[in-house]
């Protein structure tokens, strides 16, 4: 017979689980997603982009040298909480008074897709090295004016993929990976 504290300790095995496998194979799938990450998606009940909207995405968004579309692997984790916390609520209603387990599953929740798509960007984004300053600067800098941004226009950025946008009366999140624009 199972617990509901036994079934806390499942639930956060399995979201550690899905967590990790989400991460792998976002972050080394190919540029822009592959067979595996759709996969990975369908797994999720998450619609991919259409490939030519990744296509859109890896071109004109920030630069990486591999992985998952950021906003793809946003709704991923999305879909991971959606499901932890539903199912955390669940096994909660079951349990008189506090339980360790739950608590740590909901302050984990809390920030995870946040905390997955920083390091899914990290993890992605060509590392910077000195040996070839310029290169690397032309490489990873975004081409503005393919992004119609104009000279003397105001630009917002992403606060979390850096991603370049070009202020209007009102600021959406972010194209690439639905982070707040500054």
């Amino acid at each position: 017979m199972t617990t509901p504290e036994s079934e806390a300790r499942a639930l956060s095995q399995l979201l550690e689980q899905w967590t990790r496998h989400v991460a792998e194979v976002g972050a080394k799938c190919a540029l822009g997603g592959d067979e595996a990450w759709d996969n990975v998606l369908r797994e999720l009940a998450v619609d991919p982009l259409s490939k030519e909207e990744r296509l859109r995405h890896v071109s004109e968004g920030p630069k990486r040298s591999r992985g998952a579309v950021p906003i793809e692997l946003r709704w991923a984790a999305t879909a991971l909480y959606e499901r932890g916390r539903s199912a955390a609520r669940a096994i909660d209603l079951k349990i008189t008074g506090s339980d360790a387990t739950i608590d740590a599953i909901e302050h984990k929740l809390s920030s995870l897709v946040d905390e997955m798509l920083r390091a899914h960007i990290a993890a992605t984004t060509p590392p910077v090295t000195t040996s070839n300053f310029f290169a690397n600067a032309k490489a990873t800098t975004p081409n503005y004016g393919a992004m119609g941004v104009g000279p003397g226009t105001s630009v917002a950025k992403c606060t979390t993929c850096r991603a370049p946008r070009q202020r209007t009366g009102e600021m959406r999140p972010c194209t690439y990976c639905g982070g707040k624009l500054e």
